[in-house]
């Protein structure tokens, strides 16, 4: 190990860039471990008015518990209780029961909540505010073997120990990360980090009033699949919050695509026709919009996280479509990973311990290597079920609207789905409040450890589902694609 200067009065010290619902939950943990940081937001305001609909699955709940706003979310939401598969015409396909029994498997309801009311609750709950620094738009980042330092455009900047880059998808501090690395250490970042991420769809995400939308309950989940297009809808009382997810010109990487809302409303007036339900047409959700946005949906995920000092969480690592909902709860989970791996290293060590480049290196790969499997799986899950629910050919077609809806499939699938969420990580120096840990949903995380794992799980599902699909389709004469 490397010689400290443990003499300095500097205590360690953490520059989070990014103070999205990944950064923010960062802070939480850094705060509960008592881990010196500032986050440091480039706009000039914490709660934004960019997203909309948020699924939290009970992984991040029960985090979300740890941090001491569980029950304060769950109070402002009212629970699932409807969930609907829908034909491309919105007539029902098959009312889903995985959202009910995941509830009731774990004791407490599937979060569907607002993503900027969850910023919110982040930003207010912190135990000390002042630790986020708003107009705060990075410039450049420094690093030596003492430290590292990130200007800002007004000039200033703040000094620590490591960078975390939890600046999304768009990450300039993954920029920096690479072009420090091609300095320092040519040849450590894989070439085909700069090309990991690709598009092949763009999503229109938005926001409208129930008022006159009688198709849908009060609080509801809608699934759509069709030809090239996926829709999501989902309802709290009064409110919509829905997604067109539409296939698009392939490129990796990703070009850049910043739309007008002329763009926007061109869009909509492409889908105004297609149905989210038997008497409602997109047409008649848009002229209830209340905010909305178009974007690229990027996918992928890099090899190597990190260089030098720096490492990044979340999107800015690791990207997924939205049908499953699972991108936010990722970025969370990875946020905690990283904090336990910070907590238990620096409780072992003296105060204002300063590890050095290397240390930190060695941190930052087990940070990653906890991690990686386990965002790539939903990852590459996230992609396929989005090319199955847009018929990217007949068998996927089939598959979604013939095989998976079948009761075994449905059970099958929940059982996996259902342990794989209670195999998500908790801060391990924080004891959970109000939650029961004892319930059955916990325990189904442990019997996996034992029994079939999540990659195991998918190829099965897969070849169960490619088998059924081939076999149906030579039995009526269809063509096997």
């Amino acid at each position: 190990m490397a010689q400290q200067d443990t003499s300095s009065k500097k205590p360690f010290r953490v520059i989070v860039v990014g103070a999205g619902i990944v950064g923010l939950s960062l802070s939480h943990a850094l705060q509960l471990a008592n881990i010196d940081h500032v986050v440091l937001e480039k706009h000039s305001k914490i709660v934004s008015l960019h997203g909309a609909a948020l699924m939290i699955y009970p992984g991040v709940a029960r985090i979300f518990d740890q941090i001491g706003i569980l029950k304060k979310i769950q109070d402002a939401m009212t629970p699932v209780q409807g969930e609907f598969s829908r034909w491309e015409d919105g007539s029902i396909l098959k009312r889903q029961e995985n959202i009910r029994i995941t509830s009731e498997k774990f004791d407490m309801p599937v979060i569907l909540f607002d993503r900027q009311k969850c910023v919110t609750h982040l930003y207010e709950n912190l135990p000390d505010q002042s630790m986020i620094r708003t107009s705060a738009r990075v410039e450049r980042i420094e690093q030596d073997h003492n430290g590292v330092k990130v200007w800002l455009t007004d000039g200033t900047f703040e000094e620590g120990d490591m960078v975390i880059g939890a600046d999304g998808v768009h990450s300039l501090v993954r920029d920096l990360m690479w072009d420090y690395a091609e300095k320092s250490d040519p040849g450590s970042i894989p070439e085909s980090d700069k090309t990991c991420l690709f598009t092949q769809y763009k999503g229109m995400f938005g926001i409208s009033e129930k008022d006159g939308l009688t198709d849908f309950g009060p609080s509801e989940v809608n699934v759509l699949g069709g030809q090239d297009v996926t829709k999501l809808l989902f309802t709290q009382p009064g409110i919509v919050y829905w997604a067109i997810i539409y296939k698009d010109e392939y490129s990796q990487p990703p070009k850049a695509f910043k739309p007008d809302e002329k763009e926007q409303e061109e869009t909509a007036q492409r889908f105004k026709d297609i149905k989210f339900a038997e008497n409602t047409s997109f047409e008649d959700i848009w002229k209830r919009k209340t905010r909305s946005g178009l974007v690229n949906v990027e996918e992928g995920i890099l090899d190597k996280w990190h260089a030098g000092r720096i490492v990044l969480v979340g999107d800015s690592a690791h990207k997924m479509t939205a049908d499953i909902g699972i991108g936010a709860n990722m970025g969370i989970e990875s946020a905690v990973v990283l904090c336990n791996t910070l907590q238990a290293s620096l409780s072992a060590q003296p105060p204002n311990y300063h590890p050095s480049p290397a240390e930190l290196s060695k941190l930052f790969q087990t940070y990653q290597d906890k991690r990686y499997e386990r965002a790539k799986l939903f990852v590459t899950l996230s992609g396929s079920v989005t090319r199955m629910r847009s018929y990217q050919s007949l068998w996927k077609k089939f598959f979604v609207t013939r095989i998976a809806p079948l009761s075994f499939m449905q059970k099958m699938q929940g059982e996996r789905m259902m342990a794989g969420f209670a195999k998500g990580p908790k801060l391990d120096y924080v004891k959970t409040r109000t939650i029961n840990e004892d319930a059955e949903g916990w325990k189904m995380g442990q019997e996996q450890a034992n029994g079939m794992g999540w990659m195991a799980y998918a190829v099965l599902t897969s070849a169960v589902g490619v088998g059924l699909s081939y076999a149906a389709m030579l039995k009526w004469g269809l063509p096997a694609l």
